[in-house]
């Protein structure tokens, strides 16, 4: 039976002071913070300040093993207030004294040596126990049993993590699956393409770095001799941790459409001219692609096979989504014609967006042999194209400004339209953890935006055929577009834009 090795924390006073890169509050707890904090606790419970040697294998079996899962209640982030605190100087004090300046004027003044910092702690709930879990082989070898086995006795002597004032209770077990699966928290996965939460973990070196920095801090003040600093840690690798409930946004960039003398912008008809925009945007990204350093041309740019095959399978979604964005009147809130385009790729394909973003800007749209506009890249900024993208922190609510075409026959039954509409959303890319948590979804052939037509009056691309309804969806976590879902949603059909929560 498949096992993991889970070392649970617990805060007892239901707070975290952690910081990260960048001194941003670091949630959940990083790896490599545990990681230490088992390291100074092994240290401690066997009698082994000067050198650790009872823990030391298990410590360097963690170490090499895959980042754990992280459990953790969900994070509130608390308000800020400053501290006055002594800065990090005292190099600078015990070098004026060792030149023998014991005066209270200039360097050799503690005083002088304070700063100011900013407080900003995570608050937790009453259930705020964060569990670490690690997957262990099955069956579970000797070795590696008593490995766990010193790792769970030394979590028990963990008191801090995080600043000193973070008190916590600790302790390691075995658990199964089923087990795992009744810790009460938010559940992070390592991410190994699109995350906005890189944490530090351990790896392979970490405790023999650990163990040099021990080293030369015990040797830092010596008689006879100035103090000298301590090198960081070096020996850790950042790791992009999503929650299941995370969704991960595609990488993209927005242009908006000229007239082929660049004197204004042009526009075009939304219902009758979506399908032809991104056909333009798409043959105008071909053009520019034809040195592309990278595999799979003719799938990612154009999703097709070298023998114009659809592609299928795991990799069909690895291509670009083409998406004509009908402008939303900032005054009216009405959607309008088309005069932006933005194309998108799949969570972690930021450099093919890099690749087209230097080479698109300025070329030309070509219908029936003649220049119908020119690209011009948007700003990240523009109002209209961040109704698309959705606010930083996400949006639960979006509604369609081009309708879904039904990736399948309804048989005008409600229950099996919704099941069909929901598993467009996972085609799309939306986690199933998502899709299940949708609080409200809804259909009809009428928008629910003003400004929209039917939806049957949507031109669809050549050989694409099937039902199309106007959807405004509810999730129960907030998302980042670009959301675009069903049949045509590589060609501009399916567009969601966000709304105000």
């Amino acid at each position: 039976m498949a096992s993991h090795l889970c070392i649970s924390i617990r805060f007892l006073d239901a707070m975290f002071h952690g910081r990260g890169d960048g001194e941003e509050p670091e949630w959940p707890p990083s790896p490599l913070r545990l990681f230490q904090a088992l390291v100074a606790a092994s240290a401690a419970k066997w009698g082994e300040r000067q050198r650790i040697e009872y823990a030391k294998p298990a410590l360097e079996w963690l170490e090499k093993q895959l980042p754990p899962i992280i459990v953790a209640p969900p994070d509130n982030r608390g308000a800020a207030y400053v501290l006055s605190v002594p800065n990090n100087a005292l190099d600078i004090i015990g070098r004026a004294w060792a030149n023998h300046n014991y005066s209270n004027q200039g360097d050799a003044n503690p005083a002088k040596h304070r700063t100011m910092k900013t407080v900003c702690p995570t608050r937790l709930p009453d259930e705020n126990a964060v569990h670490y879990l690690w997957a262990l082989p099955d069956p579970l070898p000797q070795n590696v049993k008593e490995f766990v086995g010193v790792l769970a006795i030394a979590a028990h002597s963990i008191s801090t993590l995080g600043w000193g004032i973070d008190m916590v209770a600790a302790g390691g077990w075995i658990l199964t699956d089923e087990d795992t699966k009744q810790l009460s928290g938010e559940r992070w996965q390592v991410n190994r393409g699109y995350s906005d939460n890189a944490l530090r973990a351990a790896k392979n070196g970490t405790f023999k770095n650990l163990d040099l920095r021990h080293n030369q801090a015990m040797k830092r003040i010596s008689l006879g001799s100035r103090p000298s600093a301590v090198p960081p840690l070096t020996a850790f690798d950042m790791v992009g941790y999503r929650r299941d409930t995370d969704s991960a946004p595609r990488p993209c960039v927005a242009f908006t459409i000229l007239k082929p003398d660049a004197s204004g912008n042009r526009s075009f008809d939304t219902p009758r001219r979506c399908r032809d925009v991104a056909a333009w945007v798409r043959h105008a990204t071909g053009e520019v692609c034809k040195d592309w350093p990278f595999s799979n041309y003719a799938a990612f740019v154009h999703g097709h096979d070298q023998n114009g095959n659809q592609t299928k399978g795991e990799r069909a979604d690895e291509r670009f989504m083409y998406l004509p964005l009908p402008t939303i009147n900032s005054t009216l809130n009405r959607v309008e014609s088309i005069r932006r385009v933005l194309i998108a790729a799949p969570p972690g394909f930021q450099d093919r967006i890099d690749w087209i973003r230097r080479r698109l800007p300025g070329q030309e749209l070509v219908w029936d042999n003649k220049v119908v506009g020119l690209l011009n890249l948007l700003p990240t900024s523009d109002w209209v194209l961040n109704r698309y993208i959705g606010p930083k922190e996400g949006s639960r609510t979006w509604s369609t400004v081009t309708p879904v075409v039904w990736p399948g026959h309804d048989d005008r039954d409600p229950e099996k339209a919704e099941r069909i509409l929901r598993r467009a959303f996972v085609d799309a890319g939306v986690s199933r953890e998502l899709v299940d948590g949708i609080t409200e979804i809804a259909w009809r052939p009428v928008g629910f935006r003003a400004g929209v037509d039917l939806a049957s009056r949507y031109c669809l691309p050549d050989r694409l055929k099937g039902q199309r309804y106007h959807v405004r969806v509810r999730f129960a976590h907030p998302i980042r577009g670009p959301l675009a879902v069903g049949a045509g949603r590589y060609r501009g059909l399916g567009l969601f834009a966000a709304e105000s929560d």
